[in-house]
């Protein structure tokens, strides 16, 4: 074994190795040196290499790169760089990829379906348990893509269905369907479940302000155009009402329904004629532009001690839309039937005034008979016939100023 340069040696002693100590060694344990007998033939086999057991220590030393060869470990300084790990202690930082919204959408309706199953065993408290888990992977969804009208969508309509047994979140459900409504203005699903829940909470305008958003989006959907022409002479406004049956009027194909909508547009048209200067046709609300609303950082969980009062309800989006709280008493239109073999019947309504005029018309039944407005007084006016007749008979009523 040659002698090592005085390089070599600080460069041993870098690497933590006792110089002296490692000539000893080396000296009692070589058997053979090792033989490197590279083969440069024409079939360029690679060298032969002597598989006899030897720890000797070879050292080769390149432009400041130290090999050491020990043991059949191999390890690498320089003097500019640290000694690196052993490549098996290096452990691959995972990575992690983000969730995107369907994730959340999907377990948030997950976790709903299973509430309504918890709720159809009667398990109340896994039943308020899977909602408020709902509510909350909704809540993330919005959370991480406050741009995407579904989040809001999502949670809206959870809130939506607890309405019934809930009222405390009828505001809940308006704030983040009215958010989902600006986000997507051309969804006519979310426009009639806002009118539905305006309709719950007794605002007359606002109902009919999305319904007719409902109508200009979904324009053959007769349903839409029902509620809206019913809540407009509800309130007086027949000249939109009027215009709502002419629209209604060209999509209808059963007959019967079309003479329905006939015989009421008929009746409209005569007590616009009969009335031509009256103010109580009042015109149809503008469209208010649909606020910005700041929801709270953190969604309003159901309360467990709920108990049995806790109802899911799943939204009828076909069902008829009935504003809260307006009925025959503060209406300007409304129906009534005169039942079988009664001559009159009082009909109550706080609208009336000494100039009033109620007008009817007959819907079903009474045949040849004339129903007419037998007398009216401050609250209320009564409807019959001179005999009473041996079948019921169903009529609508107007008040006009």
């Amino acid at each position: 074994m040659s002698e090592l340069t005085p390089d070599q040696i600080n460069q041993l002693q870098e690497l933590g190795i006792n110089v002296s100590k490692l000539y000893s060694s080396v000296s009692k344990e070589i058997k053979q040196p090792p033989i490197f007998t590279p083969s440069f033939d024409q079939s360029k086999k690679r060298p032969v290499v002597s598989t006899q057991t030897t720890r000797l220590l070879p050292l080769l030393s390149i432009t400041g790169l130290t090999l050491i060869s020990f043991g059949g470990l191999v390890f690498f300084k320089t003097k500019s760089t640290p000694q690196l790990q052993p490549v098996s202690a290096i452990k691959p930082t995972p990575t992690q990829v983000p969730k995107s919204i369907q994730h959340y959408l999907l377990t948030s309706q997950q976790l709903f379906t299973k509430a309504l199953t918890a709720q159809s065993q009667t398990n109340q408290v896994k039943t308020v348990a899977y909602l408020n888990q709902s509510i909350i992977e909704a809540t993330e969804a919005i959370k991480l893509f406050p741009r995407d009208y579904r989040g809001y969508e999502q949670r809206g309509r959870i809130y939506q269905s607890l309405v019934d047994s809930q009222p405390q979140v009828l505001s809940l459900a308006i704030a983040d369907l009215t958010q989902a409504t600006t986000l997507n203005p051309s969804s006519a699903e979310i426009t009639r479940s806002l009118a539905t829940l305006y309709a719950r909470q007794g605002n007359v305008d606002n109902t009919i302000n999305y319904l007719a958003q409902t109508v200009s989006l979904e324009p053959t959907k007769a349903q839409n155009f029902y509620d809206l022409a019913r809540l407009q002479q509800q309130t007086g406004r027949l000249p939109a009402a009027l215009d709502t049956y002419n629209r209604l009027i060209t999509i209808i194909a059963d007959p019967i329904q079309k003479t329905q909508v006939e015989t009421e547009k008929s009746t409209i048209e005569r007590l616009l004629t009969q009335n031509k200067t009256s103010s109580t046709f009042l015109s149809s609300p503008t469209i208010i532009p649909t606020p910005s609303i700041v929801l709270p950082d953190q969604p309003s969980l159901i309360q467990a001690n709920t108990g049995a009062g806790l109802i899911i309800a799943a939204p009828e989006t076909a069902k008829d839309i009935s504003v809260k709280n307006l009925v025959d008493t503060n209406s300007f239109s409304g129906t009534a039937t005169l039942p079988a073999n009664q001559k009159s019947i009082s009909i109550q309504n706080n609208l009336l005034s000494p100039t009033s005029q109620v007008y009817i018309t007959t819907v079903k039944g009474g045949k040849n008979l004339s129903l007419q407005v037998l007398s009216k007084s401050k609250d209320s006016f009564i409807v019959g016939l001179d005999t009473p007749a041996n079948e019921a008979i169903s009529f609508k009523w107007w008040i006009i100023e």
